[in-house]
Parts: C-alpha cells; structure tokens; sequence
C-alpha cells in the first residue's frame, strides 16, 4: 500500500463527485449521524488490497441529509469516524489510516 500514492481530486461539485466515483470499487461517505461503530468496522474491513476507493469529505458544515441519500442512492457507504466531528482537512487523512492500517500486511 505505501507503494501507491492516494490520488487527491480537485475541488468539484457534489455531483461531479458522484459521477468520478461511479466505477470505483468502494464509496465512502464520513457522516456524523451514523449510529454506532460496528457497521462503520464492517464496511472498512471489507475492502481488499487491490479495490479502489473513493471517499466523499464534506464542506466545513457538513453533508446535508439530502446529499448523504443521494450519495447513498450512487453506492456510498456512510461510515463514522468516531464521536467527534471532524475538520474538512483532517477526516480525509483518517480514512486513509483506517484503511492503512486494514490493508497494510507484514
């Protein structure tokens, strides 16, 4: 896994987001309204060295409830990363190290 450099998207619309990830394997989607973490660890734990992943980081406000059902309707995941609500710029680096630390083997 460190031998492949996560590739960062440009800013873009809510709807471009969701037409880029169409093929990718895996769709995330960090939602503070997700109850309990044991869906959260089954999703995560699910993905397999090899699958491509997209993961959809909010505006500093949040996702409305709205966009986290549409994104629902195109495949994402709505997934917790804990209790506490997350900036903009940190949520994305802790997906990326959940999913190290899944993936990553001796």
């Amino acid at each position: 896994m460190r031998m492949i450099v996560p590739e960062v998207k440009p800013l873009c619309s809510f709807q471009d987001a969701l037409r880029e990830a169409q093929d990718m394997d895996v769709r995330l989607i960090p939602y503070e309204n997700v109850e309990g973490m044991a869906g959260t660890r089954k999703i995560f734990s699910s993905v397999r060295p090899g699958d491509s992943v997209a993961v959809l980081i909010g505006p500093e406000g949040r996702f409305e409830e709205t966009e986290v059902e549409e994104a629902q309707e195109a495949g994402f995941l709505p997934v917790t990363l804990g209790k506490r609500i997350l900036r903009t710029e940190t949520a994305g680096m802790t997906v990326l190290s959940i999913l190290m630390y899944l993936l990553e083997t001796d």
